[in-house]
């Protein structure tokens, strides 16, 4: 916690080049203004609206949208259609800044189809890139990880790494939009990994900052802290004032979530003066907002609504809606911790109505599970029901032992709290006739319910235990089946060892020595040399033969120096195809593993480079192996026409049941996605017992 103190107050030191930056970028606004005024409309002048849109997209979104059209309208008039292309994307990125999706979509759209029209790969790889962004956001998630990948393919085909870079990063976070932290790390990984190969050091401050939010997800707090100061230290040496500000501002977050209030306001003051210094008044306000929060758990709910008032006047101004939105939900959130019922609900329904205007489905799932807690305390079990099954519709999965028992809890409330309406107009008309009948009703009733009540429990555990007594039966099941494959790939892979040294020791020994009595003869007899010259060649096409046959049952380079070299030349001669393109690397140490689990291995990537080959129609194969201490992670994809994989995996074919019952004989996990563009194998393999995940 020291070295976190100490970095902020080195802030300080870093304020005179930061300010010079700024003043650069004022000093550069100014001599664009004057390059246009000066300039007859051209393809220069274009060039300096779009450069001032970028440089205000920071400053004033509504003047960058201005500087935007500006540019798109003068392309127009000129027919310069990449020109056209630039402008809307520009205006694309500062509308999605303002959280005007929508908008941003079509803009994006548009200059996608600008691109495609003058067949600009590097304008449509851009533009996938940031569909894909909006897309994920709106939770279109099929749509999103399909253009990722086209704009991943076009790049990769230009061997634009600094590119492939902000896609892998693009994963990331559309894995950890989806809840798959493991894989959003590892495509953090990735990038990073790029990214040091290439020396680019210009994005790592913000991945390395994205990485650390999968660990403050995770809880980790220790990694989530080296991350974040890794990412700060590359804003600070790379005088990056755009990412400097939430750099700080996400470090103050994390020092809030470990209870160190002193620290994260000494973050927030940092974050603060970075965005003031750049000139980013959005980033400023989102500072206050995150103070307002730790106000609010500090019980200081007078200071914490000052700020968000502030905030939001200044969203509204910008008619930044996501931003309204947040500072609407702490509002309702302090109403309703301060008892001021009235104003927490009408902020929470304002809440809804704007979510759903802007169609952000995450949001609004977000929203009603808040709604239902504020209901449930005040004790309205009809709202509270209600934003709780609208919660559930948009979880979208089905109900669980603990939601049913919930609903029913919140049905059994509510219907209790009408029939009790009910027995208070019945007094009003006959009191004590009233008294006695649901007095008795409300016995029957109690017994009845305690009744069914029983009874259910009674057909709930008999149901379990004949659950758990067949589990254990599959189980034991899966073991022996497990024990068969087990030795029967064992006894397959001794038998093609044998096969293999018989084939080279014995009958390649002995077709050797009769090539040679062959040329004695030749030697001796010239009388018969075209015969023996004939045979001579088919015994050195059989020795080939013989050959072949011996290194595809035991590839020599497998035995002699080990698995990465082996699978190294299999993608080199795949390689070497016009019709496909092989990528292989692996990342980490390259020691020896145990020979079978070698054998294993390489017997499974050659099973799925022959059913790329039989049935992918791919021309592109793609396999990353990250060895670490406890295990091996092996990712293997290609961009075939894809499968099903729910009806591969039910029709048991030979392929698929050597892949998994090698994988199975190693102890390790295989998954498999497939959604049409393509497949995806992972593969985890325990280098230590037990540290693989389960598959999904």
């Amino acid at each position: 916690m020291k070295k976190s103190r100490y970095i902020a107050v080195l802030f300080i030191l870093w304020m005179i080049p930061l300010l010079l930056l700024s003043q650069g970028r004022r000093d550069e606004a100014n001599a664009l203004f004057d390059s246009i005024a000066q300039k007859e409309n051209s393809k220069e002048k274009v060039q300096c609206y779009i450069e001032l849109s970028q440089i205000f997209r920071y400053i004033d979104k509504d003047s960058s949208l201005l500087f935007a059209d500006n540019a798109y309208y003068l392309s127009t008039d000129l027919g310069y259609e990449e020109g056209m292309a630039d402008a809307l994307y520009k205006k694309c990125l500062t509308l999605d800044s303002k959280g005007d999706e929508i908008f941003a979509l079509d803009a994006c759209l548009e200059s996608l189809a600008i691109a495609e029209s003058i067949q600009d790969s590097f304008r449509m790889a851009k533009a996938y890139y940031h569909i894909a962004t909006l897309k994920d956001n709106r939770g279109e998630m099929e749509q999103a990880i399909m253009y990722l990948h086209k704009s991943l393919h076009i790049f990769r085909s230009m061997k634009d790494t600094s590119a492939m870079v902000a896609v892998y990063n693009g994963l990331a976070n559309y894995y950890k939009d989806i809840s798959l932290l493991d894989s959003a790390a590892f495509y953090y990984h990735k990038a990073i990994f790029y990214a040091d190969a290439i020396e680019w050091t210009g994005p790592l401050g913000r991945i390395l900052g994205n990485l650390a939010g999968i660990y403050d997800l995770l809880l980790d707090y220790e990694n989530a802290r080296k991350y974040f100061l890794m990412s700060l230290e590359y804003c600070i040496v790379h005088n990056d004032i755009n990412d400097l500000g939430y750099c700080y501002s996400r470090l103050g977050a994390l020092a809030a979530d470990m209870d160190d209030a002193p620290l994260a306001i000494l973050y927030y003051d940092s974050a603060y003066f970075a965005f003031e210094v750049a000139g980013d008044m959005s980033g400023c306000h989102q500072v206050q907002v995150n103070r307002s929060i730790l106000l609010e758990e500090q019980g200081n709910y007078q200071q914490a609504l000052k700020l968000l008032h502030e905030a939001l006047s200044f969203y509204r101004e910008q008619d930044y809606k996501d931003g309204i939105l947040a500072v609407w939900r702490i509002l309702a959130g302090i109403y309703a911790k301060t008892d001021m019922p009235g104003k927490a609900i009408a902020y929470h329904d304002s809440c809804e109505k704007l979510a759903i205007q802007t169609n952000n489905p995450r949001r609004l799932k977000g929203i009603y599970d808040e709604m239902y807690l504020f209901y449930y305390d005040l004790g309205d079990h009809e709202k509270a029901l209600s934003a709780y099954l609208k919660y559930d519709n948009l979880e979208d999965s089905i109900f669980n032992l603990e939601k049913t028992e919930l609903i029913n809890d919140l049905l059994i409330k509510y219907e209790k709290e009408k029939d009790q309406l009910k027995i208070i107009t019945l007094e009003n008309e006959n009191l004590q006739k009233s008294r006695e009948r649901n007095l008795l009703l409300f016995v029957l009733s109690s017994i009845i319910v305690l009744v069914v009540l029983l009874g259910l429990f009674l057909i709930y555990k008999n149901r379990k235990n004949r659950i758990i007594a067949e589990q254990k039966i599959r189980q034991l099941e899966e073991e022996k089946k497990h024990m068969a494959a087990r030795f029967l790939v064992e006894g397959e892979e001794r038998e093609r060892k044998r096969v293999a040294m018989e084939l080279h020791d014995n009958l390649g020994v002995l077709l050797s020595a009769t090539k040679m009595q062959f040329s004695e003869i030749h030697d001796k007899d010239p009388a018969n040399k075209e015969l023996i010259e004939k045979a001579t060649k088919y015994l050195e096409q059989a020795s080939t033969d013989v050959r072949k046959i011996s290194h595809n049952l035991m590839p020599g380079l497998l035995t002699k120096l080990g698995l990465f070299e082996a699978l190294a030349e299999l993608f080199e001669n795949l390689g070497e195809s016009d019709k496909m393109e092989a990528f292989f690397e692996v990342v980490g140490p390259k020691d020896r593993l145990p020979e079978n689990t070698e054998i294993m291995l390489y017997r499974v990537i050659q099973e799925l480079i022959n059913n790329t080959l039989k049935h992918a129609e791919a021309d592109n194969i793609d396999m990353t192996m990250i060895v670490q201490p406890d295990e091996m992670n092996i990712s293997y994809s290609d961009n075939g026409k894809g499968f099903k994989v729910e009806e591969v995996l039910k029709k048991k074919t030979m392929g698929m049941q050597n892949i998994q019952s090698r994988v199975k004989f190693m102890d390790g996990t295989v998954s498999i996605d497939s959604n049409g563009h393509g497949a995806v194998y992972r593969i985890c393999i325990p280098l230590q017992p037990g540290s693989c995940e389960p598959a999904e």
